[in-house]
């Protein structure tokens, strides 16, 4: 079945992320492609338009991309990849990074102000290279190394030396304040924040707000734009990626699983009565895989299996393989798996009028 976004399991999501990040940088090289496409993006259409005014109401020369944003929000920052490219090349006063899982400070711990990489043991995974039963439970199933748990209520805003958080960290309640952007330091301040972004009170005056490959799981686009504009400074910018109606077509076409994607059209509509488009782009990437196996497994160490539940049967796998084979294989048998990204910069309109639905 298709998941449209408000049946989407978010504790299910956090744990298969959390499950994954050791092997999602390995991984998810579509995107990291896509992060590094989207700072492209963003420093030649946004920074380019965030001039003031001069004295006789025209737009000055551009500013440099460092000075462009102060105060930068990145939701669903994951293991960093975005963060990082973001913290170095904009370098903005403050950095605030959140996500839905908290073991992802784990993997931004270094970026934190006062913080350092903090030791972990390796997660327990399958290394036997057996073809069925380790893969296929990881994929389609619960297991008991899943243990993360999504944040709850109550979390604490974490602070400059705060430590990896347990399974019993309280995660924030619904519309999470976030601390207020203060002076400016010699150096960005950077900190974490874990909670659902979708219920997140952004610092307001926040410059950019910002990700990567995460809005296609939110329950609530709209009203999520509606609450990214109420903390955006004046003529601050919202600036994201995420996979449009093609994306994995192969998986849901051979599971019925999968999510329900807006197409770019479909975000036009929804952001066009608070934000004015500056840059809008979708493409399709098709990566290479051996085999439908790899393809699974591809799957499991990026994390995105959110949406499946049930258990691969070895008789599952099979017919899965062999149907992938029969609608898309190659001579060889080796197969693709399509994705879908969607690229979107966004400038806040400046509308006293505009009533926001939070």
């Amino acid at each position: 079945m298709t998941c449209n976004a408000q049946s989407i399991d978010k504790a299910l999501v956090a744990r298969r992320f959390a499950h994954a990040r050791d092997t999602y940088g390995s991984e998810a090289r579509v995107q990291q492609q896509v992060a590094e496409k989207m700072l492209r993006l963003l420093t030649a259409h946004a920074c380019t338009s965030a001039t003031a005014p001069d004295g006789n109401g025209d737009r000055q020369q551009p500013r440099n991309a460092a000075l462009s944003f102060r105060h930068i929000a990145e939701f669903g920052c994951g293991t960093g990849c975005y963060s990082r490219l973001l913290l170095h090349t904009l370098q903005p006063e403050t950095l605030l990074l959140n996500d839905l899982c908290p073991e992802m400070e784990e993997c931004i711990h270094d970026l934190l102000t006062g913080g350092g990489r903090l030791p972990r043991a390796p997660q327990a995974g399958n290394a036997s290279g057996v073809l069925y039963d380790a893969d296929v439970e990881f994929y389609g199933a619960e297991t008991p190394s899943e243990s993360t748990k999504v944040p709850s209520e109550n979390a604490k805003v974490p602070s400059e030396n705060a430590k990896v958080p347990s399974e019993n960290t309280k995660a924030p309640s619904e519309n999470t304040k976030a601390p207020l952007c203060g002076s400016s330091p010699a150096t960005t301040a950077v900190s974490f924040l874990p909670c659902d972004a979708e219920t997140l009170d952004f610092p307001q005056g926040t410059d950019l707000i910002t990700s990567c490959s995460t809005l296609q799981w939110f329950a609530d686009t709209e009203r999520f734009f509606a609450r990214c504009h109420r903390f955006l400074s004046d003529g601050g910018i919202l600036a994201f990626s995420t996979f449009g109606k093609k994306n994995m077509r192969e998986i849901h076409a051979l599971t019925g699983h999968g999510l329900e994607y807006l197409s770019l059209d479909n975000l036009k509509v929804l952001l066009s009565p608070r934000f004015e488009i500056l840059y809008a782009e979708e493409e399709i990437v098709s990566l290479p895989f051996g085999t439908p196996l790899e393809v699974l497994r591809h799957l499991k160490q990026t994390g995105v299996t959110g949406t499946e539940k049930r258990v691969w049967t070895r008789g599952r796998l099979q017919s899965f393989c062999d149907e992938y084979i029969r609608m898309c294989g190659n001579d060889d048998r080796s197969v693709s798996l399509t994705y879908h990204p969607i690229y979107v910069i966004a400038r806040k309109r400046e509308d006293k009028r505009l009533k926001i639905k939070t």
